[in-house]
């Protein structure tokens, strides 16, 4: 397996494109008008506008009525930080009893990674992060915890570029949205993803479908985009389900009740890929005769399934070793950009392959 380049919109390729060149320096005060700018850049009105508002929401630029939009913010240089870090605070829409025992594993490796630069970890929850304005809850989080690194854990776009807008000490711990220029560790979803599609492929299924939870994060975005590059010309079906067992079950049953169904089933989050083995198995579906299964997550727990899942396995470990390096940046001082630091895990094959 390949690393292999995002694909991103037209209109978040424009923004990153005005972010660079704000960071060059290329404009004082003020930008050119929309009309030069959709010259200079070959773009419609509309996927500028798009841009310019995903930078207005970073704080990058003003807009006054009757006025060009102002440059608030001197993008060319990385913000000194004001304080020196003495604590990591790990920042969570959920509590610990709804997270994977993968992410408890990292994160008890990340404790006791920093606890040997004396750095404490402290676990903040707070569900309000994960609403559609989480502005004023991360003002009040910011001012109440301001000598800290921050790690965002399920964090959404709106929190990744409110971050990224007040240049705090921060690292993601997961998928980037677009228009968040952020340090971040990721499992490389994408490339994981094009892989399984391939293996599902080679094993003679010519209809593919990927299980999946409505309320997509950004990795769960990026592994559709990799699945369906992977499949080819391969008919892909989204199932999609509301993250109950319950939920899960009937969409399946929809799904594989058509003339349509697919042979070869990727399904994303580990918890969901015993739900989808179990009810299979038990409403009389062959694995892997007549349907081929893969979990795209791992979890000890599926150690112990019978017959053994296919999944793709990372080391913890490992992963809390390059958050821990991507949060001893700033203890160094460091504030220049990085790009997202991207894991390949490894293909486990089992017996519903």
């Amino acid at each position: 397996m390949s690393p292999i380049p995002q694909r991103t919109s037209l209109s978040a390729q424009t923004c990153r494109l005005l972010r660079e060149r704000l960071a060059a320096g290329e404009w004082q005060e003020t930008l050119p008008g929309e009309k030069e700018l959709c010259r200079r850049l070959h773009v419609s009105r509309i996927t500028l506008r798009t841009a310019l508002a995903q930078l207005e929401d970073e704080g990058l630029l003003r807009v006054s009525k009757g006025r060009r939009r102002e440059i608030t913010a001197d993008s060319s240089k990385p913000a000194a930080l004001p304080f020196a870090p003495a604590r990591v605070t790990l920042l969570s829409p959920v509590a610990h009893a709804q997270l994977t025992s993968v992410k408890l594993l990292w994160i008890d490796e990340l404790r006791e990674q920093l606890a040997a630069s004396s750095l404490p970890l402290d676990f903040v929850v707070s569900a309000a992060v994960g609403g559609a304005r989480p502005g004023r809850i991360l003002r009040e989080l910011a001012a109440r915890h301001a000598d800290t690194v921050w790690v965002l854990l399920r964090s959404s776009a709106q929190v990744q570029r409110w971050f990224a807008a007040q240049r705090l000490p921060v690292v993601v711990a997961g998928s980037l949205h677009p228009g968040a220029d952020l340090p971040s560790v990721d499992i490389d979803y994408f490339a994981t993803c094009r892989h399984a599609a391939g293996r599902l492929t080679a094993r003679g299924c010519q209809r593919l479908g990927l299980v999946l939870p409505h309320d997509m994060l950004a990795g769960d975005r990026e592994s559709e985009a990799g699945f369906r590059d992977g499949a080819g010309g391969c008919p892909v079906t989204l199932i999609q389900h509301d993250g109950t067992p319950d939920g899960l079950c009937r969409t399946l049953d929809a799904a594989m009740r058509t003339p349509q169904a697919p042979g070869g089933l990727l399904v994303c989050h580990s918890t969901h890929a015993i739900t989808t083995l179990s009810h299979l198995l038990h409403h009389g579906w062959q694995v892997p005769r007549q349907v081929r299964l893969i979990s795209r997550d791992d979890d000890p727990f599926l150690a112990h399934v019978t017959p053994a899942l296919t999944r793709y396995t990372f080391s913890p470990a490992a992963y809390a070793s390059h958050v821990a390096r991507a949060v001893r940046r700033f203890l160094d001082g460091s504030t220049a950009p990085l790009p997202p630091d991207l894991l390949l895990p490894e293909f486990c094959d089992g017996a519903t392959l």
